[in-house]
Order: structure tokens, then C-alpha cells, then sequence
């Protein structure tokens, strides 16, 4: 006789089939849920160890650069009072999870192995650790003002062949106009056609052949021109008819915030800025009422304007010395404006100096210890004396091809300008010879080069491109 199946047992049958079915994707979904927020987590817990460890490698060369001696072999932690740096211990602890050791070894008389090490154990998982490793060497340094666009570093490697090692993007139409390092932190302005489009950028540059983009600010139309820094206070010149003068906190380089502004008279545009401890000088377009403008920053919130000075012309940059301010104008009889600031924050103009050129000025930097570079629209790079600043002379002078956007230098051996010349955006000029100046060898960057910083054998470099920043080093000797 033919067996008949009962519809309700097998209904049950099915019903306990898909509650399986369903156990199992869920069970397979926690699982998968679990794991991209444990990876997820640890992602997290590794970028933080990672700032820990760069900022533990930059403390040390801080160290460095303040007494070589301090770096005596052995292994220890860091401490830190202000913005100052010190060795303390054999390990610090951040957060209370992360574990920081600087281990020093001596190889000779001026070379350190410096190898940076932090340890952390994940809330799911094993003990992490990430280390870094360079070579610090006693650099040789002469002294040099604070707000000098020279350095009192040798540079070492082959110069006549310099090295690309990495570049930074700003993102599609977007184009660098300055740039400024607190190393391993590089700070880029920028303009673009779009308000909408950020206009100052922190670069994480621990690994030069691969800066990273840690922050970027959008501070509305028409972008920044120039940059200065100090600490972790950092001013801008920008063509924003709201805020031409603008003061950012850059103490935390991933988050940078914009604190304090200005809004002047008029809409005529802020050019160059220039940071002398507390005090912010900002350049301005040819106006009505003035160009130069001074600040207190004291209080970043709240920028305190000291005074101003009208030149009846553009004025385009900055550079000082300990006692003196020097401005750059596209004035014909006024190139050079001096100003007294030894007390900073009671500016005294104290007059203004012819150059021979005729031509519009648009740089300027100032060298250890009685020299004043300047470019100007005419393509010419010119030596000025200054060891007398109240009775200038024209020394010499060099044809770059372009006009010199922006210039530094290295104490004794070369000097780095940023240009419009098509085909050598960057000119090295060597200075072994002063105040005799020649060209030592050039660089072609797909754009002008408009800003130039130097740190730790570095050039770093902003060129009108969004692939702005534009590191470079020494070749092999």
C-alpha cells in the first residue's frame, strides 16, 4: 500500500530548515559585523600610534638641534614643557596604553642611530608595536634671527643633482602659493577658482618619499597667498575681503582651527605675512589707506592692530633681522622700507631705499649677517648690503630667467628661489662667494614655484599645481 506524507510534518521540516538557514546568516553576519569593527578599531589605535611615533622623532631632533651633547647613548622617554622637548625617564606613556622609547646609539663622534619604538596591546588582540629609525648628525649652525628665511645649517649630499623624493596633492583645482615646515609637518596655502575648496593644508612628511594629508581648512573665497608660522601659531595673507589677515592654531597639525582674523578696509588683497614672536606684519595691495599693517598675536582669538604704514604701492614680502624689518615694494623709489622693531611691538618706520633696478620687487630674505637678497619683476636677483640698514647698498647682482616668487637659504653655501622661468622653476644659487652670486643648478616643475622652506636637508617646495608640495634632497656624494 502507498505511503501518503502528513503536509503538516513536512511544513515543520521546512519551517526548521530556514530557522537554521537563518541562524547560520546571522550567526555568519555577527561575525563579519565583529570583525570590521574590531579592524576598524585597530586601524584606529595604529594611526594614533603612529603620531605618537613621529612625534617621538621629531622631539629627538628637536633635542638635536638644541645641544647634540643631549643625545648620550641609552634608552628613554619624553617629556614636554610648552613647546620645548627634553628626555625623561626610559619610556612615556599617552593615553595610558601607549608605551614610547628613544633608544640612542653612538657611532662615532657627530652621528647617532636614533630608533623611535611604541608598544600598545589592542583591546582585541596581540601586543603591537612600530618603530622608526634615522641617522641624526651634529649639524654645524651659526646663529640666525627667528623670522630669517635663512638657515644656519650645512647642507650634505650632491646639491648640483638634487633629488625628488615625494610629492603632496591638493586635490583637483587647487594650486600652492606658499609653504612653511615644522618638520616632520609641512603647512601649504593654496587658491582655487571655488570658495568651496579648502585653502591650507598640514602634510605629514615622517616619510618624505610619501607625505601624507593629515588636515585641511576651508576658509572661503579667494584662498591664501602666504603663510608664516611660529610655534604652533601660523598667520596668512589672503585676497578673502572679509579677512585679509588670518591667525591659525596649528599646535595639533591634524586639526588645525582657524582663531583669530581681521577684516581691513577695502577689498585690495593681502599679499606676504611675516611672524616675529608675537608680532604679525601683514603686506597688502596698493590702497587707500595703507599696506603694511602690524599686529599683537598674543592673544590669537583676538589679533590687536598696532599700526600701519602707507607706501602708495604693493607690497610683496618680508624679511628681518633682530632689530630691523625690511619690506619689498613695487614702488620705483621706494624698494626697501625699513622699520625699527626692537621693541616688537612698538614699530618705527625709519625710511626707504632706491634700488638701482627700476623694476617691481616681489622678494626678499635676509642673510647672517649683514646681507639682503632681492628679487624683483625684472628677472634679476640682487645683493643688498645692510650692515648699515638706515644706508642700503647694491652689491651685485644675477638674471634668474623669471621672476624670483620666493627665496631661502642655506648659511654659506646655497640659495633656493622659487620662479616663473618655464623651464627652471627653482634656481639653486650658490652663496660661497659673497656677495658675488651665480647659478649652481636649476629644477623643471610642471608650474611656477611660488614658496620655498628648508628643513632637516630638505627643500620643500609649493608650485602652482594641485600636486603642490614638492620635496627635494641632496643626491648621493
Amino acid at each position: 500500500m502507498a505511503s501518503l506524507r502528513s503536509p503538516r510534518g513536512q511544513s515543520v521540516i521546512e519551517i526548521l530548515i530556514a530557522l537554521a538557514l537563518l541562524g547560520i546568516l546571522a550567526s555568519a553576519s555577527f561575525i563579519l559585523l565583529s570583525t570590521a569593527f574590531s579592524e576598524g578599531r585597530f586601524a584606529q589605535e595604529r594611526a594614533i600610534a603612529e603620531q605618537i611615533l613621529a612625534e617621538g622623532m621629531e622631539a629627538t631632533r628637536q633635542i638635536r638641534d638644541r645641544n647634540f651633547d643631549d643625545l648620550a647613548a641609552g634608552t628613554y622617554g619624553l617629556a614636554r614643557t610648552g613647546a620645548d622637548w627634553a628626555f625623561s625617564g626610559t619610556e612615556d606613556v599617552t593615553d595610558g596604553r601607549y608605551q614610547r622609547t628613544v633608544t640612542v646609539t653612538e657611532l662615532d663622534e657627530n652621528q647617532r642611530e636614533i630608533i623611535v619604538s611604541v608598544t600598545w596591546t589592542p583591546r582585541l588582540g596581540r601586543t603591537q608595536v612600530l618603530e622608526t629609525a634615522t641617522l641624526l648628525a651634529d649639524v654645524p649652525q651659526v646663529a640666525v634671527p627667528p623670522s630669517s628665511n635663512c638657515y644656519g645649517f650645512e647642507l650634505t649630499g650632491d646639491w648640483s643633482n638634487p633629488t625628488s623624493l615625494g610629492t603632496g596633492d591638493l586635490g583637483p583645482g587647487n594650486q600652492g602659493t606658499d609653504v612653511v615646515v615644522d618638520y616632520p609637518y609641512a603647512f601649504v596655502s593654496g587658491v582655487a577658482a571655488s570658495s568651496a575648496k579648502p585653502d591650507l593644508f598640514a602634510f605629514d612628511a615622517s616619510d618624505p618619499t610619501l607625505p601624507t594629508l593629515i588636515d585641511e581648512i576651508d576658509v572661503g573665497a579667494n584662498g591664501i597667498n602666504a603663510i608664516a608660522r611660529n610655534g604652533d601659531i601660523l598667520v596668512a595673507a589672503s585676497s578673502n575681503d572679509s579677512r585679509e589677515f588670518m591667525v591659525f592654531d596649528v599646535s595639533d597639525p591634524t586639526n588645525m582651527q582657524l582663531v583669530g582674523s581681521s577684516n581691513l578696509t577695502g577689498s585690495e588683497d593681502g599679499l606676504s605675512v611675516l611672524l616675529i614672536n608675537d608680532l604679525a606684519v601683514l603686506a597688502r595691495a596698493n590702497s587707500a589707506t595703507a599696506e603694511i599693517y602690524f599686529y599683537d598675536v598674543s592673544t590669537p582669538a583676538t589679533p590687536s592692530l598696532l599700526g600701519s604704514h602707507e607706501v602708495g604701492a604693493d607690497v610683496h614680502d618680508f624679511a628681518s633681522n633682530e632689530t630691523y624689518l625690511f619690506a619689498v615694494t613695487s614702488s620705483e623709489t621706494s624698494d626697501i622700507v625699513t622699520f625699527d622693531v626692537s621693541a616688537p611691538l612698538s614699530p618705527t618706520y625709519v625710511g626707504d631705499f632706491d634700488l638701482l633696478d627700476d623694476s617691481e620687487d616681489l622678494s626678499l630674505s635676509y642673510h647672517v649677517p649683514d646681507l639682503l637678497f632681492v628679487g624683483n619683476a625684472s628677472n634679476e636677483f640682487i645683493v643688498v648690503d645692510a650692515s648699515d640698514p638706515l644706508n642700503l647698498v647694491e652689491v651685485s647682482s644675477v638674471t634668474t630667467g623669471g621672476q624670483v616668487k620666493d627665496v631661502v637659504c642655506v648659511t654659506g653655501q646655497l640659495l633656493v628661489t622659487g620662479t616663473d622661468n618655464p623651464n627652471q622653476e627653482s634656481i639653486l644659487l650658490d652663496i660661497t662667494a659673497l656677495p658675488t652670486v651665480s647659478t649652481f643648478t636649476s629644477l623643471n616643475f610642471p608650474q611656477e614655484a611660488n614658496g620655498v622652506d628648508f628643513a632637516e636637508n630638505m627643500v620643500f617646495v609649493a608650485v602652482r599645481s594641485n600636486d603642490a608640495l614638492r620635496i627635494l634632497t641632496g643626491g648621493t656624494p
